[in-house]
């Protein structure tokens, strides 16, 4: 049974030549199942003063945007929850906070992005403990940049899982983990004039794999303990 609260606005704004569709989203409670499709220019769900934020335990997001300069921001707290974004068009962004103000675990968030100059940014459990984060991003397109945070307490071989796979030319991804453990990071990429810079953190196991295809490669990976 859904027991959570809900709170819903979508704005639309018709232009000469685009469409602009905001979605603000409040929810608390468990068992959320929602689903945001947008089509058109400028769609936002969340702003960087106001971002949607999920509140509860066994949540299932499913976000949708197609078009330019579109924009998630999206904020994650409670246990076992799954998140799936879907962004095509070119000038994208996407900023996801796991566990900012309280404990959060067993999240999964899966994103694909299509389209060039799109920027995707995670933070994990950065004010507050995170463990069990599974982080897929597949990006298809030129001029890229991916940054992921994390903090989370992970204790387990299962624990903090990133799969980042990439396919176009001038993109950039930077990865940082810190404490406790399994710092997993997987990386595959195609194209030219790639930048990639990871940091493992400590207290013992900490796994990365990289495979790159292409000209122009700058790798840079740091391990400590």
């Amino acid at each position: 049974m859904y027991k959570g609260i809900l709170a819903f606005v979508m704005c639309m704004l018709i232009g000469s030549v685009a469409y602009s569709n905001d979605v603000y989203i409040e929810q608390s409670g468990s068992n959320l199942s929602a689903n945001v499709n947008q089509d058109g220019s400028g769609n936002r769900v969340g702003t960087s003063s106001t971002s949607a934020e999920i509140t509860g335990d066994n949540a299932t997001l499913d976000i949708d945007q197609v078009g330019n300069t579109n924009t998630v921001v999206l904020g994650i707290t409670g246990d076992s929850s799954s998140t799936t974004l879907n962004q095509q068009g070119s000038n994208n962004s996407a900023t996801v906070n796991v566990g900012s103000n309280s404990g959060s675990d067993n999240v999964t968030i899966n994103e694909q992005t299509t389209g060039g100059s799109n920027t995707t940014t995670y933070n994990v459990g950065n004010n507050a403990g995170a463990s069990d984060v599974s982080i897929n991003n597949t990006i298809t397109g030129d001029n890229n940049t991916v940054t992921v945070n994390e903090n989370s307490t992970a204790s387990s071989m299962t624990d903090k899982t990133t799969n980042i796979t990439i396919t176009g030319d001038s993109n950039t991804v930077t990865r940082t983990a810190s404490g406790a453990g399994h710092h997993n990071t997987t990386l595959s990429h195609t194209g030219n004039s790639g930048t990639f810079s990871i940091t493992q953190g400590g207290a013992n196991d900490t796994t990365v794999n990289v495979t790159t295809s292409g000209t122009g490669h700058s790798v840079t990976i740091n391990s400590t303990d």
